[in-house]
């Protein structure tokens, strides 16, 4: 790989979700993983000039953001995008001295295309936006704003000189569906923190729980909730109102301040000491789940996982093998897949085994590191 000095580096600026510093206190006392950082620090090892800011802060008080973000509140919940464009307005200078401004949040990276495409069409600025979920946008859209909210987003990306998706397809989808030039269209290749996402000692073959964790709306805990289990179902998000029965317990994921309403190390206790991980998902191009199913499997858990359109590794994940894959909407195949773990401790102990070595051989913080290294590489 190409490094460079200092002096030739180009000055780059990364908006991401925020929360950085409160991460950097954990990870140094083995309390968080560093799979936040989004590979950050490793590019700034390599002599990236990199400045972080957060695309979630406060805006300015003055009467232009006090009436601006009310426009914006209101179109964001008529349309489900949130459209920002104030975020990026009240940063245009610190934005306007850089070379490159790159965006880890969806948001933001709408946002930012938005303003240098509609606002500031002369500046010349070369933009970074990454997607999540890129070609599920008119899902979110009603029906009779999707035409214009599509040139919108095509407007948007065009203006984007580097477009970056975390799944090959929703970026196939995207590439078709915007008419994008793929050669502005990039890979970053998730990975989890195999040093904290680590194996517990003892066996949990006999552990009376199974849990789900999720937060993004492509999660269907609604299918979820219809399986029949011996196990105890324990669910973590903000998508469902938290309860406890005899079969299943739910508890709220709410996220303030930059935290989980659960640490990092009582995610990993739970994804630990149960029995499996379900990750229940709609059938979109969105890479939905990654984050959960890897740091599970890098827990050495069985990951009983939809397999939905935009499943991101459809060559490594293999069913029965290194996770139990199941068909979207589908609770009596989750049923199986229980069933099957629950029957056959020697199944069970390979897919666990197998689990952590497909993250360590295809996932690990190195895989991600050096994905996003060859982005970067071209901001010079």
């Amino acid at each position: 790989m190409r490094t460079f000095n200092k002096k030739e580096m180009s000055k780059i600026l990364v908006f991401d979700k925020g929360g950085r510093q409160e991460r950097i206190k954990l990870v140094n006392k083995n309390q968080a993983p560093k799979d936040f950082f989004q590979s950050i620090d490793f590019l700034r090892s390599h002599n990236f000039d990199i400045e972080n800011l957060s695309s979630s802060v406060s805006y300015q008080k003055n009467l232009i953001f006090f009436f601006g973000r009310f426009v914006e509140q209101f179109f964001s919940k008529l349309t489900n995008v949130g459209l920002r464009p104030l975020s990026v307005f009240q940063y245009r200078k610190k934005i306007n001295l850089s070379d490159y401004v790159v965006s880890l949040t969806d948001g933001f990276s709408l946002s930012l295309g938005f303003y240098y495409a509609f606002f500031d069409k002369k500046n010349k600025i070369k933009l970074a936006g990454a997607f999540h979920k890129l070609s599920d946008f008119d899902d979110r859209v009603p029906i009779i704003l999707k035409r214009i909210y599509f040139h919108i987003f095509k407007k948007i990306l065009h203006r984007l000189d580097f477009i970056i998706f975390y799944g090959e397809a929703d970026r196939n989808n995207s590439v078709k569906f915007f008419k994008l030039m793929r050669n502005k269209t990039f890979i970053i290749k998730f990975g989890v923190d195999t040093s904290f996402w680590q194996i517990n000692k003892k066996n949990n073959f006999s552990s009376k729980y199974l849990f789900s964790i999720g937060q993004d709306p492509a999660r269907d805990f609604q299918t979820l909730l219809k399986v029949k289990t011996n196990k105890k179902i324990h669910i973590h998000t903000i998508l469902l109102d938290p309860f406890e029965n005899k079969k299943f317990k739910v508890t709220s994921g709410k996220y303030q301040n930059h935290k989980d309403s659960f640490s990092d190390l009582k995610i990993r206790e739970l994804y630990q000491n149960s029995f499996a991980v379900l990750v229940p998902l709609k059938d979109v191009f969105q890479p939905s789940g990654y984050s959960v199913t890897l740091q599970a499997m890098a827990c050495g858990k069985p990951v009983i996982l939809t397999r939905t359109k935009g499943l991101w590794a459809p060559t490594i994940f293999k069913s029965l093998t290194n996770c139990i894959l199941v068909n979207p909407e589908n609770p009596e195949e989750i049923e199986n897949a229980i069933n099957i773990l629950e029957n056959n401790e020697e199944i069970y102990n390979l897919i666990s085994s197998q689990a952590r070595k497909t993250v360590e051989e295809n996932f690990s913080l190195k895989d991600a590191n050096n994905s996003t290294l060859e982005i970067f590489n071209k901001f010079q």
